[in-house]
């Protein structure tokens, strides 16, 4: 029998126990302390260039960040001249997006004017609420745990619109240049401790070399063309550096246009207005059934989005649309009425265009002003909307070193272990974003009796693709710095 002693000290150690375990969960998630700096200026900027390899979002980010830190910023890519010309080369760009509230947040105290922008090209910030509904069943969401009026908003955009809102706000700043091109390669240092020139390949088919470089920013998305560019320069790059699963998924994106004689029309809710989404289905086994929800995104736009892991054939013309809704079965609770006489509507009147696409870290010898981001350094299965988000994740690690280094008048240049460092800082969010999207891929496998597979060596179909390595495993990065 146990003494009163032993009893007493045992329930003691439970109570530290819990005590510290409700204060670690509910102790600030760190990069909010990254996210309270973004858009500080340092007390000076560091001399040199920025060099940022591609102008989507991944590098307008980069670039305004390094706007805040660096004397000279070049933002290079072939179609960057014009902002009003569509962009061939992102395979998203016309596909329907949700900003989480953490992109909207980012961009808040990137661009002070960010939402006065936005609203002026359209765009409305809506609660963020996502109305899901699981196999029919709608999913609380947690008002109540929010003031009236103070749950997240974020915004209702379309990818293309909202994207050439930044580029016009980033060539703003004075320090920032654009040019038109494609990186070819990048050249070493003697002892290839860093980068210190960038050869680009100019749309009249010469070629320039950009010197002086202080940092080099890999933004050039799935191509990830950082890896072809240190093999070439001579940096050992080991050949199992891809980790990656292949999320099968191809999704469709129908855009119609919601004049007011046909908005009013729409019997839509009163109350689901003004929210992210107007209607999500999730099934509860994505082997019989597809996501389907509906945006209402900028200038009378709205957006209905079909997404499928297993091989459906997803609607492409307007005629198939409704059949194809009304046709899910599996449903615990069926999709509302309302609903379908609202895309029935969209599709007789509003005028839809269709837009369908399919999916299918070395150690050493890393340069130390070279880092990747958003879809350069990690590509997430697009199911949770989450790449607009990342690329502010990725922003607001480089930010943070960034300003420490500016923030020290005695400090001219980038620390030897800067690109080391910053994939240190960015591996925790990074790997999290990873391994949940693949689990949620093999959770939804069990559910649907499929066969998923997954091999962390395969360079098939690269959906996932940290090309600075398997942080986790790698053990060290440059300068012997361990990141386990």
């Amino acid at each position: 029998m146990y003494s009163a002693s032993v009893l007493l000290l045992a329930s003691a150690v439970c109570f530290v126990v819990c005590f510290a375990w409700q204060k670690l969960c509910k102790s600030p998630a760190p990069w909010l302390k990254q996210l309270d700096i973004l858009g500080r200026p340092g007390k000076h900027k560091l001399p040199g260039r920025a060099v940022v390899c591609g102008g989507s979002i991944a590098g307008i980010i980069t670039a305004r960040i390094c706007a805040d830190h660096f004397e000279q910023v070049v933002i290079i890519d072939p179609e960057i001249e014009d902002p009003e010309k569509p962009k061939t080369r992102i395979l998203q760009y016309n596909a329907a997006h949700g900003f989480l509230s953490l992109f909207v947040e980012g961009a808040r105290r990137l661009w002070s004017n960010f939402d006065a922008e936005m609203i002026a090209a359209g765009g409305r910030f809506n609660v963020a609420d996502t109305r899901l509904h699981y196999s029919g069943i709608p999913l609380l969401n947690p008002y109540h745990d929010y003031s009236p009026g103070q749950f997240p908003r974020t915004l209702n955009m379309r990818r293309s619109l909202a994207q050439k809102v930044l580029y016009t706000r980033l060539l703003v700043s004075s320090n920032v240049t654009r040019l038109a091109g494609t990186v070819r390669g990048v050249r070493a240092t003697e002892h290839r401790a860093s980068i210190q020139s960038v050869t680009v390949r100019q749309l009249d088919g010469s070629h320039l070399s950009l010197d002086d470089v202080a940092l080099v920013a890999d933004c050039t998305g799935t191509t990830q063309a950082g890896l072809k560019w240190l093999k070439s320069a001579g940096f050992n790059v080991p050949q199992d550096i891809r980790s990656s699963y292949n999320a099968n998924i191809s999704y469709v994106t129908v855009c119609f246009t919601v004049p007011p004689e046909l908005g009013v029309r729409l019997p839509i809710p009163t109350a689901l207005l003004n929210t992210t989404t107007v209607y999500t289905y999730l099934p509860h086994d994505d082997a019989q059934s597809p996501i389907v929800l509906l945006l209402n995104v900028d200038n009378n736009m709205m957006q209905l989005l079909f997404m499928d892991t297993y091989g459906h054939d997803l609607p492409r013309i307007a005629v198939e649309v409704l059949p194809f809704i009304t046709g899910i079965r599996g449903c615990k609770k069926p999709i509302p009425s309302w609903f379908i006489e609202v895309i029935e509507l969209l599709c007789e009147h509003g005028n839809p265009s269709f837009d369908a696409i399919k999916n299918s870290l070395p150690t050493g010898d890393l340069p130390s002003n070279l880092i990747a981001v958003g879809d350069a350094s990690l590509q997430l299965n697009p199911i949770h909307g989450q790449g607009f988000s990342k690329a502010v994740m990725n922003g607001m690690a480089l930010n943070f070193l960034l300003y420490a280094v500016t923030s020290n008048s005695g400090v001219n240049c980038l620390p030897r272990d800067f690109s080391a460092r910053y994939f240190k800082n960015s591996c925790h969010t990074m790997n999290a974003l990873w391994d949940a999207t693949r689990l949620h891929g093999k959770v939804i496998s069990i559910v649907s009796r499929r066969v998923y597979s997954f091999n962390s060596q395969t360079t098939d179909h690269p959906v996932v693709y940290q090309w600075m390595g398997k942080l986790k495993t790698s053990g060290v990065l440059n300068a012997g710095l361990n990141v386990n």
